[in-house]
């Protein structure tokens, strides 16, 4: 969720405790409409919570996909390029060798498409070495099997990499319904506004419901989850008669 949205969620709550330490005061008084509206608020708050938590999952979810297959590609890519190496210097061959003997740290180093590329490379020179030479080569390991289980991590790091488009217009639509559905809420609270006016007519403890609802009624600052570029919301004013 964006800040802002975070900051609107966490007045909606707040609204909400408020009405709940004051209950006795309005539930099933009149006017009863009032009661329905506020079992209406808290259901679509409880749906607006829900709606935040998918989309934060969702954008998490994908970054974890993608550290977790990257350190897998990273170790199997260091394994088997090592191993590539070391035959290639036995063979007299320094210069391929050179091409994939990296460090298990150089490996970590790799941005992801370079990443994906060199892992790539020691596959295509793994595939020339079992052809060239298949009884040596399996000597070090360098097997039909081995190949397929190093092909299958750099498939699997190649589709997180894909994702991240998929990820930003699943994201933007969620975003598009979180924008929505703050506004729907957001209408549904301005109704509780006028309509809690009523209790402040009746007595003391109808005027302090209102006063303390009007007082959680105020968009608050949480400050920044994360670096963001979102607008801050303004205050919501206060209701008045």
């Amino acid at each position: 969720m964006k800040d802002n949205h975070f900051n609107r969620l966490s007045m909606f709550q707040t609204c909400l405790r408020t009405l709940n330490e004051y209950q006795e005061v309005w539930h099933d008084q009149a006017p009863q409409i009032f009661t329905k509206k506020v079992d209406q608020v808290k259901e679509a708050v409880s749906e607006l919570e829900a709606l935040g938590r998918k989309q934060e999952t969702d954008t998490t979810g994908r970054a974890e996909d993608k550290k977790r297959e990257a350190a897998e590609l990273e170790e199997a890519a260091y394994v088997f390029g090592s191993t590539l190496a070391i035959w290639f210097e036995e063979h007299d061959d320094a210069t391929r060798a050179a091409q994939i003997d990296l460090p298990q740290s150089g490996w970590r180093r790799l941005r992801r498409q370079q990443l994906l590329e060199k892992a790539r490379l020691v596959h295509e020179l793994g595939q020339s070495v079992l052809q060239e030479q298949p009884e040596s080569a399996a000597e070090y390991g360098i097997t039909d099997e081995s190949l397929a289980t190093f092909a299958a991590e750099i498939d699997d790091y190649e589709n997180v990499l894909s994702a991240p488009q998929q990820s930003i217009a699943q994201r933007k639509a969620l975003t598009a319904e979180l924008s929505d559905r703050f506004s729907e809420v957001t209408g549904q609270f301005e109704l509780l506004d006028k309509l809690i006016l009523h209790f402040s007519r009746r007595d003391t403890t109808g005027r302090d419901l209102v006063a303390a609802y009007q007082a959680s009624r105020v968009v608050r600052d949480l400050g920044s989850r994360r670096s963001t570029t979102d607008t801050p919301e303004p205050e919501v004013a206060s209701a008045t008669e």
